[in-house]
């Protein structure tokens, strides 16, 4: 006790009203020793707690933990081929695994062509009148009836793939994989086809893990768009779209996070590899996300060393990026090809028109933005099953809300790209981008001479989002006025709630369509 008092004087001078304390002496875990009068009580407190739950609430580990439990839950109640063209995606996954790396068999009218087993059709049969069909629910009977077929790969038929023939294999690592290992398990195709959606939610679970710890200055936004119904309803089926995004998602934050390297000369060969990994992939994914690439400009010629070494490494990305383009240009879709089946779509003849009338894309191209705006808006933030069931008005605008919101900055004031910098390279890149997207709908989705463009959907604007929200979260860090007057913690446990919240209501939505 003498001792304890002894302390307690030592420490009076200093403040009268702050409470003492002491640092226990072989205290391992970090603990504080609190001293109180009359008498010396001694109590524990673990700071390790504070620091257990400050990891878990770091958004990269929430994230993962968020995609892998409703993820899991996704893939399993969403019924077999339930998501835009999952039975084509399904046939071209399979179609790779047999070495079909460039599908080149099209049929008298031009539209591509497979060599499948029969077993593929059969087990798409039953839940094929479910697309575009809100009322038509799913049968559980089905599903099991469906996993009892067996694959038989020797008895094979022709099947059309008009959407997915020239998809890249790129597209399909995670899901081929999946069908890879049913494979060697000898299990029927329906069970491939889970274990392809299970390959691809790891995927984008690893990778949005990746991102998010890379582009920590844009974390929160990032972690709402990755956990937004949208991508988590795609990153739970066979969707191409998944490994693009992913990619593409990824590209900005490994750039965002050179950028703002302190150091010069930081971008040794390491990380030029990973920076021309990456470039190749959203190049071989869809060619039209390439102009994402003009985001390198972000990084300071400084981090690459001297000016002769920045030129010779900037001129090795561009290149390898142009032979990626060129050669997805090159194995995807000629002119006479046929992806949307009808008679009135060419792309042939609708180049030649627009050749001749180019002034007229950009009314039809303002036109379609003006009356199917709101449709977009509703596609990017969440859309169910084939095309046929939206989220509530409130929920979308309140979604979007959010992710604008999150872009502000609180104390941490993390290290972003200036706001003019980052907008003059950036939104040309993104302008650049959609504008080559509308135009390949305008081809191959579109009636020659439409006033509106067919075949756009919300979800082709998600890779697109990064590099805005990075644009939105520069202009809100320079600004000094936008500053949130709460703690990384807080934000990001509230950040959490919402996300939470996000993905419990989408899940009993999707329950709801199918089963309810």
């Amino acid at each position: 006790m003498a001792d304890c008092n002894n302390r307690i004087a030592d420490r009076d001078h200093k403040a009268e009203n702050k409470e003492p304390k002491l640092t226990a002496p072989g205290n391992h875990l970090g603990g504080i020793l609190r001293v109180g009068e009359p008498h010396c009580f001694v109590t524990m407190e673990p700071a390790t707690s504070a620091s257990f739950l400050s990891r878990w609430i770091a958004p990269e580990r929430a994230f993962a933990v968020i995609a892998l439990v409703f993820g899991n839950a996704l893939v399993l109640v969403i019924p077999p081929f339930q998501a835009a063209d999952e039975s084509f995606h399904f046939l071209r996954a399979y179609q790779i695994t047999d070495g079909v790396f460039v599908s080149r068999q099209p049929d008298a009218r031009g539209v591509p062509m497979g060599e499948f087993p029969v077993s593929l059709f059969q087990v798409w049969l039953p839940f094929s009148h479910m697309g575009f069909n809100p009322s038509v629910k799913a049968s559980l009977q089905d599903i099991r009836d469906a996993l009892r077929i067996r694959l038989n790969p020797n008895r094979r038929m022709q099947i059309a793939l008009p959407s997915t023939a020239y998809y890249s294999p790129a597209c399909y690592l995670p899901q081929c994989l999946g069908i890879i290992v049913g494979r060697a398990l000898g299990v029927g195709p329906l069970a491939m086809l889970y274990l392809g959606r299970e390959a691809n939610l790891l995927a984008w679970t690893l990778l949005g893990y990746v991102s998010l710890r890379s582009a920590s200055a844009i974390a929160r936004p990032l972690f709402l768009l990755l956990l937004m119904p949208m991508s988590m309803y795609l990153a739970s089926t066979l969707s191409a779209d998944v490994s693009t995004t992913a990619f593409a998602v990824l590209f900005t934050a490994t750039v965002l996070k050179y950028s703002v390297l302190p150091e010069p000369d930081s971008i040794g060969p390491g990380r030029l590899l990973i920076l021309l990994m990456l470039s190749l992939a959203v190049c071989l994914c869809k060619f039209a996300y390439a102009p994402l690439l003009a985001l390198l400009l972000l990084i300071p010629p400084r981090n690459f060393g001297r000016p002769a070494r920045y030129a010779a490494q900037i001129l090795i990305l561009a290149a390898a990026s142009a032979w990626a383009w060129f050669f997805t240009i090159s194995v995807g879709p000629g002119l006479d090809a046929k992806i949307r089946l009808t008679d009135d779509v060419s792309a042939r003849a609708q180049l030649d028109w627009l050749t001749h009338h180019p002034l007229r894309f950009a009314p039809v191209l303002l036109q379609t933005f003006h009356l199917k705006g709101w449709v977009f808006l509703q596609g990017y933030v969440g859309l169910i099953g084939w095309l046929d069931r939206y989220l509530p008005a409130a929920f979308v605008i309140g979604y979007l809300i959010l992710l604008v919101l999150a872009c502000l900055p609180n104390e941490d004031k993390p290290r972003l790209p200036r706001p003019r910098r980052a907008a003059v390279i950036v939104l040309p890149a993104v302008v650049c981008s959609f504008l080559i997207i509308a135009l390949l709908d305008y081809l191959y989705w579109t009636p020659v001479r439409a006033a509106l463009i067919d075949g756009f959907t919300g979800r082709y604007l998600i890779p697109l989002s990064p590099a805005v929200l990075l644009v939105i979260a520069s202009a809100m860090r320079h600004a000094s006025r936008f500053r949130l007057p709460y703690s990384a913690r807080t934000l990001n446990t509230l950040m959490i709630l919402v996300s939470l919240f996000a993905c419990i209501y989408f899940l009993a939505v999707v329950w709801n369509r199918y089963y309810g």
